[in-house]
């Protein structure tokens, strides 16, 4: 009998003896020698200008050790793509919970009592939260006066409330809807989803004695982490430390730099290290939740029930900025087209747009759970309605040897290079059509 000194033993998780024992290290738990408190106020309004801040209250406070607003970060922004994000508001607030000022004091109820002192005058402004009433011409605009952003590909700006507008086009679709024997149309919604980690965004920041940015936070990605703050401080990337710590739950929404930019700005202010942790109250109210979104599936089919033709339209509810998501569009849009179905003309037209809610970031496969859950509702629609077994409709058009998917997503079920090539060819995808990262075709071999 073979004895194996690998295959078929029990395998410790390298990190799981330290998280079960208690001394695992989160960004919660570092504790530097000095370390004081940072806190942030928030806007009560979606949409106003700030006409006055007055922090003298604040400053008085026994143990307060820092105040900054917006007059100390103005015209930095941060972003993990698009850097449309000011690290505190300047003139405008532009959701309920957007950053508009901080404080750093020598305990935590020392710093949210400073907070209450600070005193803000605003004047509110109309404000927009519906994404389809925010694609109307002649709406409130949420980022007014044509702003461009900066993202790392290039410069980026929105028409009107709309950051991106993504098609993706296979075949003839006013043909595929000619050649239809019946066309079924609905619109599903998604609302905000929160990613429900256990623990809260939390960073400590210090500077060390050659004046190196030392960070602790929990974030996934600590180089994107890095690079963040490098954009948006001005700073080398070499001047920056990102001390890698335990993460209590991710699934998507932990990589912001958050807070981490203002805990430098007050570390800079006060002299010392500081530590800030956001409450679950704060998390619901701006974290970064996936994006609600609004779906309209248009499909032609036959008789049979084979599926002929597909216009999908999708609007995403970005919220006030785009900068807590990877990307200025969702891709895992172009899945509307079918997914795993072979639809032999289909059209997809994805926006992103800007509204006055809380923006919104990365969770589960950004994009796609909001659109799976159109498509598979609208294909139980289409088998009630043609009195076919939901089943054997989605096995009729389910994607055979040979065929590529739709939206020229991964490759499934093809056989062959030869088969593939004509399948991507036969597929005819075009040139994307309009505004900035639009689709794109596929080539032989690519994985979009």
């Amino acid at each position: 009998m073979t004895t194996y000194a690998v295959v078929g033993r029990p395998v410790t998780r390298q990190e799981g003896p330290d998280k079960v024992s208690g001394t695992f290290l989160y960004s919660a738990d570092v504790a530097l020698p000095g370390m004081i408190w940072g806190k942030v106020l928030r806007s009560p309004f979606p949409h106003a200008r700030i006409v006055n801040i007055d922090a003298t209250r604040a400053l008085g406070l026994a143990g307060v050790r820092a105040v900054i607003t917006g007059k100390d970060t103005a015209g930095m922004r941060v972003g993990r793509m698009v850097r449309d994000v000011p690290l505190l508001a300047e003139d405008t607030v532009r959701f309920v919970g957007e950053k508009v000022a901080a404080v750093a004091a020598v305990d935590p109820d020392t710093a949210e009592e400073a907070l209450t002192r600070i005193d803000v005058e605003y004047e509110p402004l109309p404000a927009i939260f519906d994404p389809l009433e925010a694609m109307e011409p002649g709406a409130t605009l949420v980022h007014e006066g044509s702003p461009i952003f900066a993202s790392a590909s290039g410069p980026i700006q929105p028409h009107g409330n709309i950051l991106n507008h993504a098609t993706w086009s296979a075949g003839d679709l006013a043909q595929g809807f000619r050649e239809s024997d019946r066309i079924f149309e609905h619109t599903f919604t998604t609302t905000w989803v929160h990613q429900g980690y256990m623990e809260p965004y939390a960073c400590v920041v210090a500077l060390d004695a050659a004046g190196r940015m030392q960070v602790w936070a929990n974030n996934k990605v600590p180089y994107t982490l890095r690079k963040q703050l490098a954009d948006a401080l001005g700073f080398s990337e070499d001047q920056i430390v990102v001390n890698p710590c335990g993460i209590g739950g991710d699934f998507g929404g932990k990589s912001p730099a958050m807070n981490v930019p203002l805990a430098y700005f007050l570390s800079l202010r006060s002299g010392r290290p500081v530590k800030m942790i956001m409450s679950y109250t704060e998390e619901l109210m701006a974290g970064n939740p996936r994006h609600p979104a609004v779906v309209t599936i248009k499909t032609g089919v036959k008789s049979d029930g084979t599926f002929w033709a597909r216009h999908s339209t999708v609007v995403y509810n970005g919220g006030a900025y785009s900068g807590f998501r990877g990307r200025p569009g969702l891709a895992g849009s172009r899945d509307a087209a079918g997914g795993q179905y072979h639809i032999p003309h289909v059209q997809v037209d994805s926006y992103m747009v800007y509204t006055n809610n809380v923006p919104c970031g990365s969770y589960r496969a950004p994009g796609q759970p909001q659109v799976v859950f159109a498509v598979e509702s609208h294909t139980d629609m289409i088998a009630h309605e043609m009195g076919i077994d939901p089943y054997a409709l989605r096995l009729r058009n389910v994607l055979q040897d040979g065929q590529v998917c739709a939206t020229g997503g991964r490759y499934k079920h093809v056989r062959g290079e030869a088969t593939l090539r004509a399948a991507v060819e036969a597929a005819n995808w075009g040139a994307p059509k309009s505004g900035p990262y639009v689709g794109r075709g596929i080539a032989l071999g690519q994985r979009p």
